[in-house]
């Protein structure tokens, strides 16, 4: 722990700030987030025209 009395080193500031996340990382993990939610969105999309096409198909033969 820093203090007044004992300052952080560069040694000491190097090894904390490899524990941060870079731009490359961020960049990364908002990428994959991207493909995740392109694929969730692609899913959801083709799971409600199965069911509009299925109840359309219900209801026209309900209804000759």
């Amino acid at each position: 722990m820093t203090t007044a009395e004992h300052p952080i080193t560069r040694s000491e500031l190097r090894e904390e700030l490899r524990e941060y996340a870079t731009k490359a990382d961020v960049r990364a993990a908002i990428a994959e987030l991207e493909t995740r939610m392109v694929k969730w969105m692609a899913s959801i999309t083709l799971a409600g025209l199965t069911a509009a096409v299925g109840l359309t198909a219900v209801l026209l033969r309900v209804l000759d």
